[in-house]
């Protein structure tokens, strides 16, 4: 065995040689080979989608020498060209050479296509929708704090687009569940959509920025608030009695600064009530949107009846 490593080195090179020469005389000799090719579609509208599993290579055969044959294997500059700008709905696509494209010049044949011959292509009309987003986001404040107004997402909406059928049963995009712990300040994040999973559904947008306004719990009496009657005949005056109320409004400090009572609205629904058999009834009341109310005095009222001459 001593004498295989008698000049390693040398033998080692004379045999790298003796192989780089082989191959090259063996690249320049012609072969037949089946090469796989990738597939690409092209001229597809842009607001069509090809609904079928499509092969993602094609088998051809061909015929070149060695050399050019070992660069496409490697290279893959080569592709079959699915042209479907003439399909509509459905087709049965018979392949043909004449659709295989090759990136540069070389002396590769290309002989026949040897699968699969056929391909069947749909394509289906992709629709867009606005739909809203609906934040799924638990905030939950220290004591002595409030959220103010509705949750804000910028945008509020989003633009879908799919099949007809990816829109069944989906009215709204809803965003990631975020829960956000001891809150005292306001609250300016970016959060997920959660787009559903759905074969050929996708959004222009993944995300949308979250702003939560948050602020010191303040309290602020009010009094005197005028009940109001609505609904009722033009040939009546109904008055409700008393004819005020007074409450406590909670809600953010910088929003209630300046709330007044008349941002506040009471009132009775002549409608509602005029054939009941109570002879008094709860007041409907507004707050401005983030405000809340307590200690409603009085809690019931009843209606005196007029007719107008």
């Amino acid at each position: 065995m001593n004498f295989i490593l008698i000049n390693l080195k040398a033998k080692l090179i004379v045999v790298f040689f003796a192989i780089l020469v082989w191959f090259f005389v063996k690249t320049e000799e012609n072969y037949h080979y089946s090469l796989n090719v990738p597939l690409r579609v092209t001229n597809l509208d842009p607001n069509k989608i090809v609904e079928n599993k499509l092969p993602q290579e094609v088998k051809v055969n061909v015929w070149g020498k060695g050399k050019d044959l070992v660069s496409f294997i490697i290279r893959k500059d080569i592709f079959y060209n699915l042209d479907v700008s003439k399909i509509r709905g459905s087709a049965r696509i018979a392949l043909t050479i004449n659709e295989i494209k090759l990136l540069r010049e070389n002396d590769l044949d290309i002989l026949t296509i040897a699968e699969p011959e056929l391909l069947e292509v749909k394509l289906a009309e992709l629709i867009t929708k606005r739909l809203p987003i609906a934040p799924d986001v638990d905030v939950r404040t220290l004591p002595g704090y409030t959220v103010v107004d509705n949750i804000q997402l910028i945008p509020d909406s989003v633009t879908i687009q799919g099949l007809a059928s990816d829109f069944d049963s989906l009215f709204v995009i809803p965003t990631g569940k975020k829960v956000f712990q001891n809150v005292k300040r306001d609250i300016e994040k970016t959060i997920e959509l959660q787009i559903p999973n759905r074969k050929h559904l996708r959004s222009l947008i993944k995300e949308v920025k979250l702003a939560v306004d948050v602020q010191k719990l303040m309290e602020k009496p009010l009094a005197e608030i005028p009940v109001e009657v609505k609904n009722t005949p033009a040939n009546l005056k109904v008055t409700a009695i008393p004819s005020t109320l007074s409450l406590v409004l909670e809600g953010g400090s910088d929003l209630l600064l300046n709330v007044t009572k008349n941002d506040v609205q009471a009132y009775l629904d002549y409608q509602k009530i005029q054939h009941s058999k109570e002879k008094s009834h709860l007041a409907y009341i507004d707050t401005p949107i983030g405000v809340r109310y307590r200690d409603v005095k009085p809690k019931r009222f009843s209606i005196a009846v007029e007719k107008i001459r």
